[in-house]
This record gives C-alpha cells, sequence and structure tokens, in this order.
C-alpha cells in the first residue's frame, strides 16, 4: 500500500475513533462477495485487513452470510451435507456471529442481517456495536462460466442467469447505499484487487462537524457532561476554601532590605558600653564589686602573680586584691 493511501486511512479511522467510539480491534463483518473476491485475488484476508485499517481487525461471519455460502455448494452424496469451499476460512481465522433474527434461528436474507446488525433499532440508525462492513461486487468470473453452462441449454436460461446475476449486483449495491445511510459504518470493498476504505458518508461526516463544534462551545453553554460540572463544583469549593485561608493569615513584618538601617551611636570616651540584657542577667556583681562602685572607681580583676617574684607593696589605689602581700612584709 502506498504511503499516501496508508496516512489518509489513518486518519479517517481517527476520526471514527474520536466521534463514534472505535477501538482496536475492529470488528468487521464480511459477506459472501468479499469472501470471495479475497480469495479469487489472491489476498491475505487479516494481513490485507490491517493494511487498510492501519489497526488489528477482528473479521466476523454471521450465520445468515455462511448459509448464502454453503447454499451455492454441491452437496457431498456420504454426508448429505454441502461441500466447504477454497474461498471460506476456518473458525480459527474467520469466527462466527451468532445471529437470532426469529424464534427457530432460521437464517434470513444476508443482506437483511448485515443491515439488521449495523442498525439494531429500526426507529434511530445508529451503529451501536462499532461494526465494520466488508463487501464486494460479485465477481465476474462466476457470470461468464454461468454463461458458457446456459449457452448450452438454450437462450431461456442464458437469459434467466443473466437476470440473476444482474440482481446479484444489485443486491451488492443496495447494501452499500443503506450501510452508507446509517451514522458510523466504515465500509470496506474489494475492486480490481485492492482493498479500499470508502470517504466518511454524509450522515457521518454531519455527526462529526458537530462534534467538533460542540467543543467550542463547552462551558458557555448548559450542554456541559455531568463530570464537568462536578470537577467545577470541586475546583470553587477548593478556590473558596484558599479564598479563607488568606483572609485569616496575619499581616507580615516589612522587608527588612526595605527598611532603613539604624545609625550606630558615638560612645563617648570613658564611658563603658552597656551589656546586653542577658549577661546583665546573668552575672551579678560580686560585694567587693558593688563597694568599689560606690567609691566611683571600677576594681581592675586580680592578676595572677608568681611564686619567685618578690612581694612588694603595690601603690596606693590599686584594688583590693593587691592588700593582701603588704600584710604580709609587715608581718
Amino acid at each position: 500500500m502506498r504511503a499516501k493511501r496508508s496516512k489518509k486511512y489513518r486518519k479517517l479511522m481517527h476520526q471514527y475513533e474520536l466521534t463514534f467510539g472505535f477501538r482496536e480491534p475492529y470488528q468487521v463483518l464480511v459477506d459472501s462477495n468479499f469472501l470471495r473476491a479475497v480469495h479469487n485475488f489472491k489476498m491475505e484476508l487479516i494481513p490485507a485487513l490491517e493494511r487498510t485499517l492501519q489497526g488489528k481487525p477482528k473479521p466476523l461471519l454471521t450465520k445468515c452470510s455462511l448459509a448464502a455460502i454453503m447454499a451455492s455448494q454441491p452437496i457431498n452424496p456420504r454426508t448429505n451435507n454441502p461441500y466447504r469451499p477454497d474461498h471460506l476460512p476456518p473458525p480459527t481465522i474467520l469466527p462466527l456471529r451468532h445471529c437470532s433474527h426469529n424464534a427457530d434461528s432460521s437464517p434470513i436474507d444476508e443482506v437483511a442481517c448485515l443491515l439488521s446488525l449495523l442498525s439494531p433499532s429500526t426507529d434511530t440508525k445508529k451503529n451501536k456495536e462499532h461494526y465494520i462492513l466488508a463487501t464486494a461486487d460479485p465477481h465476474p468470473a462466476e457470470k461468464k462460466d454461468k454463461a458458457a453452462e446456459s449457452s448450452a441449454a438454450g437462450r431461456k436460461r442464458k437469459r434467466d442467469v443473466e437476470d440473476k446475476a444482474e440482481a446479484a449486483l444489485r443486491k451488492a449495491r443496495d447494501l452499500r447505499r443503506q450501510a452508507r445511510s446509517i451514522p458510523g459504518v466504515p465500509i470496506i470493498y474489494v475492486k480490481r484487487s485492492v482493498m479500499v476504505l470508502e470517504p466518511m458518508s454524509d450522515p457521518s461526516d454531519a455527526i462529526r462537524e458537530g462534534v467538533e463544534q460542540g467543543k467550542f462551545r463547552v462551558g458557555l453553554t448548559d450542554k456541559a457532561t455531568k463530570t464537568e460540572r462536578a470537577a467545577a463544583a470541586a475546583g470553587g469549593a477548593a478556590e473558596g476554601e484558599k479564598k479563607k485561608k488568606k483572609d485569616l493569615k496575619k499581616a507580615k513584618a516589612p522587608n527588612p532590605l526595605s527598611m532603613k538601617k539604624p545609625k550606630k551611636r558615638v560612645q563617648e570616651p570613658g564611658v563603658k558600653a552597656g551589656k546586653p540584657k542577658r549577661e546583665e542577667n546573668e552575672e551579678k556583681p560580686t560585694e567587693k564589686e558593688a563597694e568599689g562602685d560606690g567609691d566611683g572607681e571600677a576594681a581592675p580583676k586580680a592578676k595572677r602573680r608568681r611564686r619567685h617574684h618578690n612581694r612588694r607593696a603595690k601603690p596606693d589605689g590599686d584594688g583590693e586584691g593587691a592588700e593582701a602581700p603588704a600584710d604580709v612584709m609587715d608581718d
């Protein structure tokens, strides 16, 4: 398959997924003409469908289609059952889709069966099961074989065979025409050994445009879904709680970088810098220091004296700690 055609089919199936909810594996309803055309052109069923749908397919054959295929086959004298045709794949590749149209489950016309599965309700046309229709026109080789057989029998039989071929062709085209009237039904058909995916029909395209236009009006009209309304309500409640929390917060302090720095005070000479409050509370003055403070002079801290120095009296004005050696000398 050419790249341009595969890209086109990929976009088309993506539109069916967004608008009508198609998902892989795609359920494909095949009819008898489609199987015969695939066999005549020597095509493999599942790989050809994968290339056309750009995804994993799941082909299905209805009981009515199987009955139509077996009705055209000769009967085996040993089993009194018709022979299995060559163009019918085994059930492992093409499983059977059970359909019950009446009480005794007897098969009906193939076209009516397929249309009833594509649109179960007669009131509203809707593809609920997301089926894809695979069909084809009757192969011209059958017309030549029947014409050759009828030429020996006479003109009357030949005319009857031509009428049957035209009726089969008319029925196949009528199936595609009625399937196009059902929205959301992709149609695959075989033409000249090529499997083709039809463009989206007019009813399907109208629904797709309506869905795309509806996306622009979501939130502006009352057509919002239940989940969207619930999400909006939850979002509004969360915003209200956030506003309450913001109102309960206290006023913050000003930015320290934007504040004016305090000026340093110039200390006067002879005035000792005051200690912090913590140090004043922790360090309490002793009684001797308190007495010295009363005289108006600060008592210096007593220095440690070494033993090998001569103990001499210090001049007056020293602290009380220096008077001890002078007493010793007097003794």
